[in-house]
C-alpha cells in the first residue's frame, strides 16, 4: 500500500520508526521477535515489497535470484548453474529456490527475494497461472521470464521456440519412414507442453497416411511419470492387439527416459520396434547406454540471455523496454531412433 509510511508500520508494530528503518536496512542488532513482528506486518500490508521496490530505484544491492519449479529436474539443475556461474561473472550474488510445481510457493519466494533486496530475479514458472500473481511485483523489481507460461508484453521474456522444435522431431521421424506416431505426456497447465503438443498435431496431421495420437495419464514429466504412462500404454496395445506405435515422442528427457525403462519391461525393443525422442538434451541424455535422440534447448544461449537482459533492466532502473527473445531448438540425433524394422507383438 503505497499511502502507509515508514512510521505507520511503526505504530502498528509498537516500536519507533528508526527501529521499522534498521529492521528494513538489515540491522542486526534487533530482537528477533521484534524484527518478525515488523516483517510480518510488513508483509501484511505490502510494505515491505513498496519499500525493497523503492531502495532498488535508488542503487544496486548486487544480488539477484533465480526461481525454476524443481531444481532436482536435470534440465532445471543445469539451467540454474548456467545463470548462476554467468551471474557471479557479473559479481552478483545469487539466491536460488524450487517453487515445486506450487504458485503459492512461487508466490512466497518472489517475497522473499524482494524482502531480501535483490536486484532482479530470474523466473521459470509453475505453469499457464503464474501471471495472475507475477502482476502484483510488476515495476517492483526488473523480472527476465524463462519460457512460455506467461503473456507477452507483460515481462522481458527468453523462450525456446517449442513448437518448431516439435515439428523437427515429427518430420525426422517421417524421413526415417515412420508412419504410426504417438506422443507420450504432457500437462494442460503447461504453454510450453501445450505448444509441443500443436506441433506435433500440426506436423502429423500435415502428412499423409500418417496416424497419430497424444496418451496422456499423469501431469508431470519426471523419469517416473514417464515410466508408468509407457507401461499404461504399452498395455493398451497388448490388450487391444494392435502394434505399438513406431515412432514415439516425449514431452521431455526424464519422460522419455522412463519410458525407455518401460519399454525394456513390455519387450519393447529401442530402436528396433520403436524410435524414441525427447525433449530438452539433459546431460544424462548423451551417456553411452541411454544416447536418446532429442531436441535440444540451447541452455548456454538461454541463460547468456536472460542474465545480460536482466543486467540491462537493472542499469536502467526499470526504464529500459521489455525485451522478447525466441530461440531455435536443435535436433540431436543419436542411436534411439532409426527406420522402421518390426512391429511389436505381445509375446
Amino acid at each position: 500500500m503505497d499511502r502507509l509510511t515508514i512510521k505507520d508500520i511503526a505504530r502498528m508494530a509498537g516500536v519507533s520508526h528508526t527501529t521499522v528503518s534498521r529492521a528494513l536496512n538489515g540491522a542486526r542488532n534487533i530482537r528477533p521477535e521484534t524484527y518478525a513482528r515488523i516483517m510480518e506486518i510488513c508483509r501484511d500490508t505490502g510494505y515491505t515489497l513498496n519499500a525493497a521496490a523503492r531502495q532498488l530505484k535508488r542503487s544496486d544491492s548486487g544480488a539477484i535470484g533465480i526461481i525454476v519449479p524443481d531444481i532436482s529436474n536435470a534440465f532445471f539443475c543445469e539451467l540454474t548453474r548456467h545463470l548462476e556461474w554467468l551471474a557471479r561473472q557479473k559479481g552478483r550474488n545469487v539466491f536460488i529456490s524450487s517453487s515445486f510445481y506450487d504458485y503459492a510457493i512461487e508466490d512466497k519466494n518472489i517475497r522473499a527475494l524482494m524482502e531480501n533486496r535483490v536486484s532482479g530475479i530470474i523466473l521459470s514458472g509453475v505453469g499457464d497461472q503464474t501471471y495472475l500473481r507475477l502482476r502484483d511485483y510488476l515495476g517492483k523489481v526488473p523480472i527476465v521470464f524463462l519460457g512460455d507460461n506467461i503473456p507477452a508484453g507483460m515481462v522481458s521474456q527468453i523462450a525456446v521456440d517449442n513448437y518448431a522444435g516439435t515439428l523437427m522431431a515429427v518430420e525426422y521421424l517421417l524421413s526415417l519412414g515412420h508412419r504410426d506416431l504417438v506422443f507420450l505426456g504432457g500437462r494442460d497447465s503447461s504453454v510450453t507442453h501445450r505448444r509441443r503438443h500443436q506441433g506435433f498435431l500440426d506436423a502429423a496431421s500435415a502428412a499423409a497416411g500418417v496416424r497419430h495420437e497424444i496418451f496422456t495419464m499423469l501431469s508431470g514429466s519426471r523419469i517416473e511419470d514417464g515410466y508408468r504412462t509407457g507401461l499404461a500404454y504399452f498395455s493398451r496395445c497388448a490388450e487391444e492387439g494392435r502394434p505399438v506405435a513406431t515412432g514415439l515422442l516425449c514431452i521431455s528427457d526424464h519422460f522419455a527416459l522412463g519410458v525407455m525403462q518401460a519399454a525394456e519391461e513390455s519387450g519393447v525393443d529401442i530402436p528396433g520396434h520403436a524410435s524414441l525422442v525427447g525433449f530438452d538434451d539433459v546431460s544424462f541424455a548423451a551417456l553411452p547406454r541411454i544416447q536418446l535422440t532429442t531436441v535440444a534447448q540451447p541452455k548456454e544461449e538461454m541463460c547468456s540471455s536472460a542474465v545480460e537482459t536482466l543486467e540491462g533492466l537493472i542499469a536502467a532502473g526499470g526504464k529500459a523496454e521489455l525485451q522478447r527473445k525466441t530461440i531455435q531448438p536443435v535436433l540431436v540425433r543419436r542411436n534411439t531412433c532409426g527406420p522402421p524394422r518390426q512391429q511389436w507383438h505381445r509375446s
